[in-house]
């Protein structure tokens, strides 16, 4: 099949000079004399490329680009003016262009740019229908991964999803155990019945009371209607008991005793009513700790954890990175931000950054990119600056030594990643080695030594004392 070349133009001339160079090549030409009828022809057939002037009246080359890309058309746009410069080329790539062309250009010229922006676009193309392929490799339920850690966890789903024992997952905030609970529930034959959450850190023991079991009308002041919880809600169900392991000693022994008996009483109620709920417990906290410092009862933790479903953090499965960052541009991209991919520069920021705050912090830092983006390509200057530093990247890359040995350019590359890296979790753990240790996952010793190595002082991040 022949490549299909619209070109757009308001002087006749110029879509005739394009016809005349790029038929030979073997190229159909049709041509648009104003971006309007250019957007109807690109809606009603397919094209590979667009070859548009950017001065046009009513609508111009930017407008029309503009369109194309808020519409998601799926083809090459290069742009093409008399009056370009410098500024003009700069803000119709960042609007979403593939190339730009200054009026008269040349033949030879014309013709190698076309072909590589058609190449480009093929590439773009292939790539995409890969990445719809290994998404669907990837992906489990909600959730998105080629992490060998997190496969694990997703077979373990599997195995365990369908039996009702429960299960206590435990993870760093934003590692995604709800999503693993809602698997589970959706694997099990309670699918049919609801999945109900509630986060027991936020609520004092009274509202957690009554949110858990409900309460009887007049059971306090304010309870001026029956009050149905959770527990009743999830009935035929799956309960997530979020954040578990903040919960009182008090309110400890209420819930084993819902457990053990699988029957409840609403707060001011004297009839015991029996719920068959399958419990799915989440906790940040290492809850084998908590019973050991006294702050959590053995025989609660132990029916809580018939399965354990341990989440790595995503600083520990780098390869999702990128297919969990494209997953969230396409998420939330709008036809006011029609983002449709990742510059290099930007991916590297994200490879390296740390992601305390795991993948919720990674999708609110593309959230927030793709809001700030004018184009199509999320660039390295969106990202929250917590997570691409703008400081360094002001003076610019450092001269690369063409006469060094490649291997020493990379050790002197890592080795300025590294001392910059212990530097800002020094900052964040005001000094602190254990903390910094258990941040970077590696020893204290191995941190010792970097910190040894890199000449950074425990003492310039340490704290002043108020007294």
């Amino acid at each position: 099949m022949k490549r299909r070349i619209l070109t757009v133009d308001d002087q006749k001339l110029g879509c005739e000079y394009l016809r005349q160079v790029l038929e030979p090549e073997g190229y159909e030409i049709e041509a648009a004399y104003d971006g309007a009828t250019a957007l109807e022809m690109l809606q009603g057939r397919e094209f590979h490329l667009v070859v548009t002037d950017l001065r046009m009246p009513d609508m111009g080359g930017f407008e029309l680009l503009k369109a194309i890309r808020e519409r998601r058309v799926p083809v090459g746009v290069v742009v093409v003016t008399a009056y370009g410069d410098a500024s003009e080329a700069l803000q119709a790539m960042k609007a979403g262009a593939d190339d730009f062309l200054r009026k008269p250009c040349e033949p030879e010229h014309l013709r190698a740019v076309v072909e590589r922006t058609l190449d480009r676009r093929r590439l773009i193309d292939d790539l995409a229908q890969l990445r719809n392929k290994l998404r669907g490799s990837y992906s489990f339920h909600t959730m998105l991964s080629q992490s060998p850690k997190m496969r694990k966890i997703f077979d373990l789903i599997q195995h365990v999803g369908p039996v009702d024992s429960t299960v206590l997952i435990h993870g760093e905030t934003g590692t995604g155990k709800e999503l693993v609970a809602q698997a589970l529930h959706a694997v099990n034959t309670r699918r049919k019945g609801k999945f109900v959450a509630l986060n027991c850190a936020v609520l004092n023991d009274s509202l957690l009371e009554s949110e858990l079991f409900g309460h009887e009308r007049g059971a306090f002041t304010g309870a001026e209607k029956r009050k149905i919880g959770r527990f009743e809600k999830a009935d035929g169900g799956t309960l997530l008991l979020d954040e578990i392991g903040d919960i009182s000693p008090a309110m400890q022994v209420k819930l084993l005793r819902v457990l053990q008996t699988g029957t409840l009483e609403r707060v001011g109620g004297v009839d015991p009513i029996k719920v068959d709920v399958r419990i799915v417990a989440a906790t940040h906290k290492r809850l084998e700790d908590e019973v050991k410092a006294g702050r959590f009862r053995a025989d609660l933790y132990y029916r809580l954890k018939v399965v354990l479903i341990d989440m790595p953090p995503l600083r520990e499965r780098k390869e999702d990175v990128p297919l969990l960052a494209m997953h969230f541009v396409e998420k939330h991209a709008t036809a006011a931000n029609p983002i449709g991919q990742i510059d290099t520069a930007a991916m590297q920021a994200l490879l390296q950054h740390q992601w305390p705050g795991n993948v919720r912090e990674l999708e609110n830092a593309i959230k927030a990119a793709v809001a700030m983006a004018e184009g199509s390509v999320l660039h390295r200057d969106l990202l929250p600056e917590t997570v691409a530093p703008r400081t360094s990247q002001a003076a610019g890359p450092a001269p690369i030594d063409i006469d060094a040995r490649l291997p020493d350019l990379i050790d002197d590359l890592v080795g300025q990643v590294e001392r910059e890296y212990f530097r800002r979790v020094m900052s964040e753990y005001s000094g602190n080695v254990a903390r910094t240790a258990r941040h970077s996952g590696l020893s204290r010793r191995s941190v010792s030594q970097k910190l040894q190595k890199y000449g950074i002082e425990r003492g310039e991040f340490k704290k002043p004392r108020c007294d």
